[in-house]
């Protein structure tokens, strides 16, 4: 299968990308078009279906599928002329109807000229159109387009007719006081005029503000590396193509070169510039043992990195093919925008001929200005509103999360978000950093060549901290590790973990005294089927604004839940220097133990959030509410998570739950106003305050409107909010 992120041209509402998901679904291909950003991504099996089969479906059903990046034909070069002369005739002509009686305006204004740039808008304008919305009543998908060209239509064919009853009346167009004369009727080529050519203005404008909207967000100006440096174990390197590179593959980067797949670092320091990923401008520093990402630039090196995921699957290019698209997964104002948006048209149809009716018979005005007022609601209404109400805002706010270090996963996020009332923290590489430094070994020394054996199988911080301590220790190769998720390692007899993998087995003097001094510290234990052989003890630091990121949770009102597999006493002094209570605060336990507890947190505290970074985290990450893998996570807690945080500093987040309020509250103002617009300009249009060549405008006014609404979210900067927030304490 083969995985596509294709522009789509021509989609302006929910019913254009219904329109291309159901053309593409007829060769059994299951899309998801991004309204936001007139793109759509599927997977299809090339060796029986072609993309240019899939390109020939979507354009019958009205839309074009870009699939290569050959240059074509720019119709804009067209329609945006055409559309601005359009535009400046009918405003002339406006104004000679107003009551400017001058030669001038009224070669602008009279019906001959009105008929031939009208019939001109009809035919260049209004054909894209027209052909959608038949493309589209054949699919059984009425929207806008469908609106326009019936309103456009209509308006044009019935100041057709009153054009040539006009002169059957013995009043000729080309005379400069036929307006004045007694039996003629107005035409309404103007109306024809205004409408089309502000809304094909409109939606280009409105595609030039997506464009440069998605910009940041595609980050296009960077591009991942096409090579790599293959290492061999002799210390010869070979350039390949980083498509070929595979897990536990070792390459070597050299400064100034992009890092081409997500890996650990082995060999080497460095600084590495994550600002493409994370927003974060100061570049930071690795070691051996640290991760680093594809796509970044190593600025200082070099360094030998081992793969852990194909460059396919690194985080850069999940980002960049939209692996974590914001609308796999819909929230609930999403799917009411898609319901409301899908309803729309019918309902304004019913509506404009329930105009008509209230005018011919309720007011009993003529036939031709009752159809006018009817082909106003017809233009003045706003389905695109309530089709862009939410993707707009979900792609802003997606794009600001992302610039601060937040990756976003599912369309649901920003609602779970602000309904948080507990955030439970896994400890080890959550709350602290995982870099552990050792205190003391007390036992049989000589089996640490055993443990370094072991631990090299294990990518727990504690395994790295022990390799780090052991580096000078003999190596020795042994079979059959094998990792039982809360406890340790296991290999042949000997268990290498936590105090659970220890429980119940015999202890000498030695190792139970050291076990009561070194209680405020995590304590790993080696041990065969019997006894306690080796005894370590280990500090850890905790993450430098952790402190600060529970003391801001509890200001917003969450409490926070400290969940973690040590022992009580040490579990204990770290809530104690956290501020997290010490009722909250649960210990000794392993990965189903901790599922069970976050549900009794849950049905006790409502909706919670859950943070961590391992693989005994994968059963909480995903029985949370909302869950977060934190900097560093594995490959497993990362797919499991809702959301990745990808900075070291947990403070960001705070930012994320403040950026999904705000993109929240956006949303809602975006309904407010599609429902404020239309409740307002429908009923004008029908009492015909609204003229028919205005309500065009005030539609696509209505667009932008929204569009920059959404926008605001991807400027906004909770550092400030926090800095306005200190200064001003509760």
């Amino acid at each position: 299968m083969k995985k596509v992120n294709l522009e789509v041209k021509g989609m302006y509402c929910a019913h254009c990308s219904k329109a291309v998901e159901n053309a593409l679904e007829q060769a059994g291909v299951f899309s998801h078009v991004d309204l936001a950003r007139n793109r759509v991504e599927f997977s299809y099996d090339d060796g029986k279906i072609s993309l240019e089969y899939l390109r020939r479906l979507v354009k019958r059903a009205g839309y074009e599928l870009i699939t290569d990046d050959r240059k074509r034909f720019n119709i804009n070069m067209i329609l945006v002329p055409i559309s601005i002369i359009v535009l400046v005739f009918s405003l002339f002509g406006i104004l000679y109807h107003s009551g400017i009686d001058n030669p001038f305006f009224f070669f602008f204004g009279n019906d001959v000229t009105f008929l031939v740039v009208a019939t001109i808008a009809l035919a260049v304008l209004g054909t894209p159109f027209i052909i959608r919305a038949i493309k589209g009543i054949r699919f059984k998908n009425v929207g806008m387009d469908f609106l326009i060209a019936l309103s456009a239509l209509t308006s044009y064919i019935l100041s057709l007719y009153i054009f040539i009853t006009n002169i059957q009346n013995g009043i000729s167009p080309l005379d400069s006081h036929a307006h004045h004369m007694e039996g003629y009727r107005m035409t309404y080529f103007d109306g024809t005029c205004m409408v089309l050519s502000i809304i094909t203005l409109g939606h280009l404008i409105t595609d030039r503000i997506k464009i440069k909207a998605d910009k940041n967000y595609k980050k296009a100006a960077i591009e991942l590396p096409k090579f790599a440096s293959l290492l061999y174990p002799d210390g010869t390197t070979e350039q390949v193509d980083c498509d070929t590179l595979d897990v536990g593959n070792e390459f070597r980067v050299l400064t100034g070169e992009q890092i081409a797949c997500d890996g650990t670092v082995l060999s080497g320091n460095g600084l590495v510039d994550e600002s493409s990923l994370t927003g974060e401008s100061r570049p930071r520093r690795v070691n051996e043992g640290d991760k680093v990402m594809g796509g970044t630039i190593l600025t200082s090196g070099p360094i030998s990195v081992r793969v852990d995921k194909i460059a396919l699957e690194s985080l850069y290019s999940s980002i960049i093919n939209e692996s974590y698209a914001l609308d796999q997964k819909k929230g609930r104002l999403s799917k009411l925008s898609d319901r409301i948006a899908g309803i729309f048209t019918p309902a304004i149809l019913l509506v404009a001929i329930v105009a008509f009716l209230i005018c011919y018979f309720g007011m009993g005005l003529p036939a031709e200005e009752s159809i006018v007022r009817a082909c106003s609601v017809l233009s003045v209404s706003c389905p695109c509103a309530f089709g862009l109400a939410v993707p707009i805002s979900a792609m802003s706010g997606y794009d600001c999360a992302l610039s601060r270090g937040i990756l976003f996963k599912n369309g649901d996020t920003f609602e779970k978000v602000r309904k948080i009332q507990a955030a439970l923290f896994d400890k080890t590489g959550t709350l602290s950093t995982g870099r552990m430094t050792v205190r003391t070994i007390t036992g049989d020394k000589s089996l640490l060549p055993l443990v370094k054996a072991m631990e090299k199988n294990s990518l727990h911080p504690i395994a790295t901290s022990l390799l780090a301590y052991l580096e000078k220790e003999e190596d020795i190769e042994i079979p059959d590790i094998e990792e039982i998720p809360g406890q340790g390692l296991r290999c042949g007899v000997h268990f290498l973990g936590n105090e659970k993998s220890a429980s119940g087995k015999e202890r000498n003097e030695e190792i139970r005294q050291f076990a009561k001094e070194n209680a405020d510290s995590t304590l790993v234990y080696l041990s065969d089927e019997r006894s306690v052989l080796l005894a370590i003890s280990l500090q850890d630091e905790l993450v430098e604004d952790a402190a600060r990121t529970i003391r801001r949770l509890k200001e917003e009102g969450i409490e926070s839940y400290m969940l973690t597999g040590d022992r009580k006493e040490y579990a204990l002094k770290i809530a104690r220097s956290l501020g997290i209570p010490i009722d909250n605060v649960r210990y000794e336990l392993n990965p189903s133990d901790k599922a069970r507890v976050l549900a009794e947190i849950k049905k006790k505290e409502g909706v919670i959030s859950y943070v961590g970074d391992g693989i005994n985290d994968t059963l909480a990450l995903k029985g949370s509410d909302l869950s977060f893998a934190s900097y560093k996570a594995s490959a497993v807690a990362c797919t499991s998570a809702d959301g990745l945080l990808l900075k070291p500093n947990l403070y960001i987040l705070v930012y994320a739950l403040d950026i999904s309020r705000k993109t929240y509250l956006n949303i809602i103002e975006n309904f407010v106003w599609a429902i404020a617009y239309n409740l307002v300009m429908i009923p004008l249009a029908i009492m015909g305050i609204l003229p028919m060549y205005l309500c065009g405008a005030l539609m696509i006014v209505s667009n932008l409107t929204l569009t920059i609404n959404s926008l605001r979210i991807r400027y906004y900067k909770p550092e400030k909010e926090e800095r306005r927030h200190e200064g001003n304490p509760r």
